[in-house]
């Protein structure tokens, strides 16, 4: 067969570069190549892109290389020779691509346990916050303070009455500015005596750092 295209290529141009300028040289769309070869689109695409990796497998790629070299009249041997060294080449670099994202994902699983550590980290930053931000809280705002008897606004003909109570634990408890002991769980009782008219009893509560909660009782004895 004599090959008649007179086109000069340079050595540094690669398959998918000749396919393609000599193509473009005649004038012809790549569909009508396709179609007047019977070679898928595709194909003919992958191989002027210089996507060899999309082409079949085993003889296939070299033979539609063949035909296409031919019917655009130019020699196959040094192409196909070419295409071999390019295919080569697209194999390493494809490989080397492969072995990049598996470095990437090994690297992705191996931080992984570092974000797990810094979620861990920082939760427990948060929960020790949180728990300064209650001791604190416990510290400063007044005591619990609940008076049992007697009730508001009482009337009586006793001389004397019980004040019950329960104080929040370590906390200081005075009646009418007389301190009362606390049992463990926190309750008190003291014996206060009542004069004839109305009687004020003030029980105090206080926290060693923190501020006194107050309940007053007014007692009318008769």
């Amino acid at each position: 067969m004599t090959f008649k295209n007179n086109k000069i290529f340079l050595d540094s141009e690669t398959v998918a570069e000749q396919l393609r300028s000599t193509r473009q040289s005649y004038g012809y769309k790549l569909e009508k190549a396709a179609k007047d070869l019977g070679i898928n689109l595709k194909y003919l695409d992958a191989l002027e892109r210089g996507d060899f990796l999309s082409l079949p497998s085993g003889v296939y790629g070299k033979n539609f290389l063949r035909e296409y070299a031919l019917y655009l009249r130019l020699d196959p041997n040094p192409l196909v020779k070419l295409f071999e060294q390019e295919m080569v080449g697209a194999k390493e670099k494809a490989q080397q691509e492969l072995f990049s994202k598996q470095v990437v994902k090994a690297s992705y699983f191996w931080t992984v346990p570092k974000i797990v550590k810094n979620l861990l980290i920082l939760v427990m930053v948060v929960l020790c916050l949180w728990y300064l931000g209650y001791r604190l809280k416990k510290i400063v705002a007044p005591p619990e303070l609940e008076i049992f008897t007697p009730k508001e606004n009482l009337i009586t003909k006793e001389r004397s009455i019980e004040v019950k109570g329960r104080a929040e634990a370590e906390s200081q408890v005075v009646i009418n500015a007389e301190a009362v002991l606390l049992d463990r769980a926190g309750s008190f009782q003291k014996t206060v005596e009542l004069k004839s008219g109305i009687n004020t009893i003030i029980i105090k509560a206080q926290k060693k750092f923190g501020p006194t909660k107050s309940i007053t009782r007014q007692i009318l004895a008769e």
